[in-house]
């Protein structure tokens, strides 16, 4: 908590100075009056105090990590829809990210707890270095789709490689306005995964149907003077029609022993 003292002419006008100097908001801050002196023109000694936040809170415990890591970096807090967003940057800011991120993560978590910790805190809290998470994003919402168009072509699961939590709703969100497939999570942490399901398409349910119907349908049924007609009368010669070939102008058909032109 940062903690100004300030001399002036009234109490007011201290406060004011004070709330100038740090930054913030009468109703973001504390004061009392240390010391008053003077007899004919009175001053007033005001020290103005913070209150402790959440994301101030969770600053400086980022920043401590960092100085005690001996690490060439530097962090900047923003304030974004989504909460709070620390942005480290600097030389060194590869081994703050760590392997997929991994340490960048820790880290967040744990500056989440020390956020929490200040009474009052409701938000979020998200820790990047030198924007890895958005390229991050992108490369996991490509890979997505990728293997969206897999599972639906060729109608099987696919299953991804343990992910963190953050990737997780990468996937999840990338993918869940897809026609074709769902996601959905399996096994235990730290080595929980996302399943992309393909869903059932219209047109191959439809063609997987007529399939069974085709199958299904009955043969037609041939009458016995049917069968004894053609069986007694050699009208078609099976045998010469494989040769069948095209000369000139027409074709040449066998039927029994003669052949004709058509």
């Amino acid at each position: 908590m940062e903690s100004v003292e300030i001399t002036a002419g009234s109490v007011k006008e201290a406060l004011e100075q004070g709330l100038r100097q740090l930054g913030v908001a009468e109703e973001d801050c504390e004061y009392e009056v240390v010391k008053e002196s003077g007899f004919i023109k009175k001053k007033y000694t005001v020290k103005v105090t913070e209150k402790p936040k959440g994301e101030k809170a969770a600053l400086e415990f980022i920043r401590g990590v960092i100085k005690r890591m001996e690490l060439d970096c530097e962090v900047e807090l923003k304030v974004t829809e989504d909460g709070f967003l620390y942005e480290i940057s600097g030389a060194d800011v590869a081994h703050i990210i760590g392997y997929r991120g991994d340490v960048l993560d820790s880290l967040q978590y744990l500056a989440l707890l020390v956020a929490n910790t200040v009474e009052g805190f409701d938000g979020r809290i998200i820790v990047d270095g030198e924007n890895y998470r958005e390229k991050r994003v992108q490369i996991l919402t490509k890979l997505a789709r990728r293997l969206a168009f897999k599972a639906a072509k060729t109608g099987e699961e696919i299953k991804l490689e343990p992910m963190n939590p953050f990737e997780r709703r990468v996937i999840h969100s990338a993918l869940s306005d897809d026609k074709f497939v769902s996601t959905h999570s399996e096994g235990e942490e730290p080595y929980r995964y996302v399943v992309i399901v393909p869903d059932k398409h219209p047109k191959r349910e439809r063609r997987g149907r007529d399939n069974r119907e085709r199958r299904e349908r009955p043969q037609p049924v041939v009458s016995e003077s049917n069968i004894k007609y053609h069986t007694d009368i050699d009208m078609y010669d099976a045998e010469t029609s494989r040769n069948f070939k095209k000369k000139g102008f027409g074709k040449t058909k066998s039927y029994g022993v003669s052949k004709r032109r058509f």
